[in-house]
């Protein structure tokens, strides 16, 4: 079909295109309402009884408080390994999840190569209200710090001795992340040109199954074949 052609059939098929475009229309003033998401990534750290983590032998570092922080971190998760992302940087809303709470040991390398540098655990949780995310957040803070006791006097260590947990005080603020004006502009954008293209396309299914339709009825029903008679 020439350009003059599809013109012709959107002009005939508008309410097509009008309904199209109001669904995106729809879908853009949805896109205004969103009021972002909150986000947090809270660090709780472990080390030697009494040490600081500046101290030389804090045991931020050893093998065996590391070796500690996973099986809490372990326990926390039902006794999962939580699963990575590619990297450790990486944001839960930027995978498109806009309610979810994960706890995992610090890692470098990939989801598929990992290695713990140090004891610390992650606490990360997104949502769509500040009071959610910092309840949520609290109550697996809490839960760490709790794990992480009960298995030391579990095994008969006195509390003198019991590795130390603490929760790194920057790491407690909550972002609140919108898009920003460039992101929405694009967004409204690409719904635009969305609308635009299924109108169009709607405009030329249509029209083409109108057209059918109309065949069928000049024509009529098929006939099977007559039979002769003596």
């Amino acid at each position: 079909m020439t350009v003059r052609e599809i013109l012709g059939v959107v002009a005939r098929r508008w309410y097509t295109s009008v309904a199209a475009l109001g669904l995106a229309t729809l879908l853009a003033i949805l896109l205004l309402q969103d009021g972002g998401i909150h986000s947090t990534r809270t660090v709780v750290e472990f080390r030697w009884p009494g040490a600081a983590r500046i101290a030389p032998e804090s045991g931020f570092v050893d093998e065996s408080v590391i070796a500690f922080a996973d099986l809490v971190a372990r326990k926390v998760n039902g006794g999962h390994e939580p699963k990575h992302y590619s990297e450790e940087e990486a944001q839960l809303y930027g995978a498109g999840l806009r309610e979810a709470e994960l706890v995992f040991m610090s890692y470098v390398g990939n989801q598929f190569v990992t290695d713990h540098p140090n004891a610390a655990i992650e606490v990360r949780v997104v949502g769509r209200s500040e009071d959610s995310v910092n309840e949520r957040r609290t109550a697996l803070v809490e839960e760490v710090l709790a794990t992480a006791t009960r298995l030391q006097e579990t095994v008969g260590t006195r509390k003198s001795q019991l590795i130390s947990q603490s929760v790194q005080p920057l790491s407690w603020r909550i972002e609140h992340i919108t898009p920003s004006r460039t992101t929405q502009f694009l967004a409204f954008g690409a719904i635009g040109v969305a609308g635009i293209i299924g109108g169009v396309g709607a405009a030329l299914l249509w029209d083409r199954g109108a057209q059918r339709h109309r065949r069928r009825s000049r024509t009529g029903p098929e006939r099977g074949p007559a039979h002769e008679t003596r």
